[in-house]
């Protein structure tokens, strides 16, 4: 997936926690937004710093776990496994996605 990540939102609901993100497809025809709604957040790390473009994906991971869904949007290696060393990553026991066209 070519893409960047445009915009995180982190809301509590139901007593529960959860992130949405919307990601920009860089070359899909039809479909140029995507919303992933991670529901039931069991962790997550996210990290920015002005010296790097806000979250363009070059490469990810994202699959699921005996412990839930798992993405990391800065993996160390693309494999199926959590690791310590991923960066911005999110956790969840559900995750629901859309495409929002315009």
């Amino acid at each position: 997936m070519d893409g960047s990540i445009t915009r995180f939102d982190i809301f509590y609901a139901d007593h529960k926690l959860n992130i949405d993100v919307y990601i920009t497809l860089l070359y899909s025809k039809n479909d140029k937004e995507l919303k992933l709604q991670f529901q039931n957040i069991i962790q997550y790390g996210l990290f920015h710093t002005s010296d790097h473009h806000f979250y363009y994906i070059e490469q990810y991971k994202f699959f699921k776990s005996d412990k839930g869904f798992y993405v990391s949007f800065d993996p160390f290696e693309e494999n199926s496994e959590i690791q310590s060393e991923d960066n911005d990553f999110i956790l969840a026991d559900n995750i629901e996605g859309y495409f929002c066209n315009k």
